[in-house]
């Protein structure tokens, strides 16, 4: 069935695409609500899954009903992103960003001017795209680090999306030198290091109150280049948007550094859960956050 899927998927993207294009934007938000309740119905083991990492991650915090209302906005959510990124190349950019409130710009300013680019840290929270695209129509030289998706004609509009509104795909199952090099050029470099991912190096750090493995590429960025970490989110508010950015973090180049590393790390993903405890809603709980368990402690 997983291989019938991805045959059938890249058939129904052109008319999908084709349909949402022809929508106002109240449609579109009628049509996420509609299709993420569908979703949230008709697929019964990621509404398993989803729920099963809310209350892991919330306890008892949350009860039953609110897990569930939660889950079905996350779906909801998705579908907005999709609906954005289809329509984003012909929206009307100054409309655009006048709809999007933003917080802290001046330290990606600073950042800017003090000509060692920076590394803007994010999560899979609101619609990441989105924020990227919004940076570059505001003039900021910017690349992603992403994932390779697995159905090549969606991986491949993704890419060209991005490069229509200015922004560069790296990936990140590639070499580290074109990031150091967008750095070096005082470039910016968009990294969302949230979520478990076995092929690249990472560690173990609190997440919710488990241990999660959790990418160190950002936090070896950042002492290799000098370059400073700007934490940075895209949320939802209203029928608007919210782009906030940190003051900078800095790595103490002199420090040992698996140290260094995991005060970097423990920063950025504290400041993610964060977010995320703020708008849960906006997450991809479908996300296997904790699929990597820590190595039992051996017996002495």
């Amino acid at each position: 069935m997983k291989r019938l899927r991805r045959r059938l998927y890249p058939i129904g993207l052109g008319p999908a695409e084709a349909w949402a294009k022809t929508l106002s934007e109240a449609e579109c938000e009628l049509w996420a609500k509609r299709l993420g309740s569908l979703v949230y119905r008709m697929l019964p083991k990621k509404r398993a899954v989803a729920t099963h990492h809310l209350l892991y991650a919330f306890g008892q915090a949350l009860d039953v009903k609110q897990a569930q209302q939660i889950i079905v906005e996350t779906f909801q959510n998705l579908f907005r992103n999709a609906f954005e990124c289809v329509r984003i190349a012909s929206m009307n950019k100054n409309r655009f960003l006048e709809e999007v409130e933003v917080q802290g710009w001046e330290h990606i300013e600073a950042a800017r001017r003090s000509g060692r680019g920076g590394i803007l840290i994010g999560g899979h929270i609101g619609n990441w795209e989105l924020a990227a695209a919004f940076m570059a129509l505001r003039g900021l030289p910017i690349q992603v680090v992403a994932r390779r998706i697995y159905l090549v004609p969606l991986d491949q509009k993704l890419a060209e999306m991005r490069e229509r509104m200015g922004v560069k795909t790296l990936y990140r199952d590639g070499s580290m030198r074109p990031m150091l090099t967008c750095l070096k050029n005082n470039q910016f470099l968009g990294i969302l290091p949230d979520q478990d991912v076995k092929r690249v190096k990472g560690m173990f750090v609190d997440f919710f109150g488990h241990p999660a493995y959790t990418p160190v590429g950002p936090a070896l960025l950042a002492i290799a280049s000098g370059s400073p970490i700007l934490i940075t989110r895209h949320v939802r508010k209203g029928n608007g948007h919210l782009i906030a950015t940190d003051p900078p973090i800095y790595a103490n180049r002199e420090a040992p550094r698996d140290e260094e590393v995991n005060r970097l790390v423990t920063l950025y993903t504290q400041r993610l859960e964060q977010f995320i405890r703020e708008y849960p809603s906006q997450w991809v709980w479908t996300h296997r956050r904790w699929r990597t368990q820590p190595p039992a402690p051996e017996n002495t």
